[in-house]
């Protein structure tokens, strides 16, 4: 059909006539002249449908001049025109075609509005709306949805109901619709209580109601998503797609896992478990509830795997404390041919970061190369944090400066990375170049740089950047900077100012604080603070075994083994056991944990490891 339609552009056809006798009398020369032109009026308009429809906005030009050229502009065909280049994105062109019209009905006004909408210019719909009425035009229900749905992405969150006034005005309440629009833009604004009245109060409801306010629960009040997806199955409401991959997205941040199981059941007999977007958000619900082996087989039953897909459960095994996992699903999503998105790649980073595996870490960073243009400051955020974490900070600083923007999050890796490598000084000039090119740091950033200056000895230092972050950026300090700031002054042996920090606390202080109060304790030898620091500590929590086991440390440093024999037996009457240590080295492209049990080395461990090194031979 657009092949001929071609044609009749080029060489200027008319469609062919259809027969012009009617009860045995011909038509007149103006009933036939009259015919002729309503056969091409819908002979352009299918042609334009077309052109909307495979998005031909050059074949749409050229029957643009042709209708120019003879002449021939009634307002349907002009409507259908700048539909064609409203849907098509031209906006300029639409808008050209609508100033142009010798008339303009409500179709013109409905289409323009719905073109600006569509094209995220919501304001432009706005005042197109107010100018079509100013011109004596009424809106119907199609111009009002495009109006509540600008209304929706604007920032003008009180024109919606008086929109909503009009709608009600012209009797038009009633309409699914528009009560859907309206219940969207009040979920959009944050009205969640008012759409939840609208809700009530219609009289009609279809699955995009009941959709818009679980749409409207997730992203304001996930309490609720279980509650009103009872009530939906309850009244019979049928869902649909969009309200399965809804749900499950509330009930991942509630993470009940036993209410997941539920809509997983329901969503297996509904019919859309193959529907990617439900899948994804099934797999997501599964891994925030802390499931990782559900959420690897979600993952193996979906039919097709987008990289969303396989980025989120590279993530959920990152979290779930598997990076190698996470490396082999990555290898496995290059084998199948889907084309990582820059949060793969920077999820793989972390979890080479996770492992310390450099050799792995340094593929991805060839990875990131080839993609170039394709990936932002994520992706060498995640390289910075990579090669700090396995010692090599030179690449890191590479990466940094070779980053055309840099972030806070990236001024901020760069300087813990520096810290966590013993180059203090480094680090503190990195926070001062950051300060002085006008990036804000935030308050994570504050804490990296209290704790190099921590690591390195820079009490006036450290005291000054805790002063300025309150005075110079607003941000109060919270347990992580008194914690730095506590660590500092106790290395430094300032063990009692340390300690009048804490009791400075607005916030009741951690059991961490505590705890780094009492290591600094013990590296000075300052008993009696030492007893208070543990005695706040156990009172916080008594199953924590650092707390036993440094204090436990100081009476071994000053020979009171009695001492340290009653703190042993309080561990053991609680029940209390230290966490053993374990390492990670790599053989052989692997990493294999070294397990430490009962204060001594897993002989099967240890012989385990024999056997791999004598096999690398």
């Amino acid at each position: 059909m657009l092949r001929w339609f071609r044609l009749a552009i080029g060489i200027g056809l008319r469609p062919p006539r259809l027969p012009v006798a009617r009860n045995g009398w011909s038509l007149s020369w103006a009933a036939e002249s009259a015919v002729a032109e309503q056969e091409e009026e819908e002979m352009w308009s299918s042609f334009l449908q077309a052109c909307v429809h495979d998005a031909l906005v050059d074949e749409g030009r050229a029957v643009h001049a042709r209708i120019t050229k003879t002449h021939f502009a009634s307002t349907f065909l002009l409507n259908h025109l700048l539909n064609m280049y409203a849907k098509c994105g031209c906006l300029a062109d639409a808008h050209k075609v609508l100033d142009e019209m010798p008339h303009r009905n409500v179709v013109s006004w409905s289409a323009m509005i719905a073109g600006y909408v569509q094209r995220g210019d919501p304001e432009s719909a706005l005042s197109l709306f107010v100018g079509m009425q100013r011109d004596g035009i009424a809106p119907n229900h199609f111009t009002l949805v495009s109006a509540l749905n600008a209304c929706t992405f604007s920032n003008l969150p009180s024109l919606a109901k008086q929109i909503y006034v009009r709608v009600v005005q012209l009797g038009f309440e009633s309409n699914v619709f528009l009560i859907n629009a309206f219940i969207t833009a009040l979920v959009r604004q944050g009205n969640l209580r008012e759409a939840e009245e609208l809700f009530e109060k219609a009289n009609v409801r279809d699955v995009v109601s009941w959709n818009a306010m679980i749409t409207g629960y997730v992203q304001l009040a996930c309490s609720e998503v279980w509650r009103f997806w009872c009530r939906m199955s309850r009244e019979g409401a049928k869902p649909d797609q969009f309200t399965f991959a809804s749900v499950l997205a509330g009930l991942a941040a509630t993470a009940v896992r036993e209410h997941g199981l539920q809509v997983h059941g329901q969503l297996v007999k509904s019919g859309y478990r193959n529907d990617t977007c439900v899948a994804n958000a099934l797999v997501d619900m599964y891994l925030k509830s802390g499931d990782l082996n559900e959420g690897l087989e979600a993952f193996d039953e979906m039919d097709y795997r987008n990289a969303i897909s396989w980025t989120e459960i590279i993530g959920g095994c990152l979290h779930h404390g598997q990076p190698n996992k996470a490396l082999e699903l990555f290898e496995e999503m290059k084998l199948v041919g889907v084309m990582p998105n820059k949060f793969t790649l920077a999820t793989t980073i972390n979890s080479c970061a996770s492992l310390v595996s450099l050799e792995e870490g340094k593929k991805l960073h060839g990875l990131r190369m080839k993609l170039a243009e394709e990936v932002d400051d994520c992706v060498d955020n995640a390289l910075i944090d990579m090669y700090a974490k396995c010692g090599c900070l030179e690449d890191a600083c590479s990466v940094f400066h070779a980053m055309r923007e840099r972030s806070v999050v990236s001024w901020t890796t760069i300087i813990m990375g520096c810290a966590q490598n013993g180059r203090v000084d480094e680090a503190i000039q990195f926070f001062d170049l950051m300060c002085a090119n006008g990036v804000k740091p935030n308050h994570i950033t504050y804490v990296c740089v209290l704790y190099a200056c921590s690591q390195g000895g820079h009490v006036d230092r450290g005291m000054q950047y805790f002063s300025k972050m309150r005075q110079d950026h607003q941000i109060q300090p919270e347990e992580d900077h008194y914690t730095c700031m506590v660590d500092m002054l106790g290395r430094a042996g300032r063990v009692a100012e340390a300690e009048a920090l804490i009791h400075s606390m607005t916030n009741l202080p951690s059991t961490l604080v505590w705890q780094t109060l009492l290591g600094a304790c013990r590296m000075h030898g300052d008993l009696e603070a030492g007893k208070r620091a543990a005695e706040r500590a156990l009172a916080l929590d008594k199953c924590d075994p650092s707390t036993y086991v440094l204090l436990s440390n100081i009476y071994a440093d000053l020979c009171s083994w009695g001492d340290v024999h009653k703190v042993r037996k309080m561990m053991k009457n609680r029940e209390v056991k230290k966490n053993p240590g374990c390492s990670w080295i790599e053989l052989k492209h692997s990493n294999v944990p070294r397990v430490l049990q009962n204060d001594h080395w897993s002989m099967q461990a240890v012989g385990l490891r024999c056997i791999h090194i004598r096999g690398g031979q």
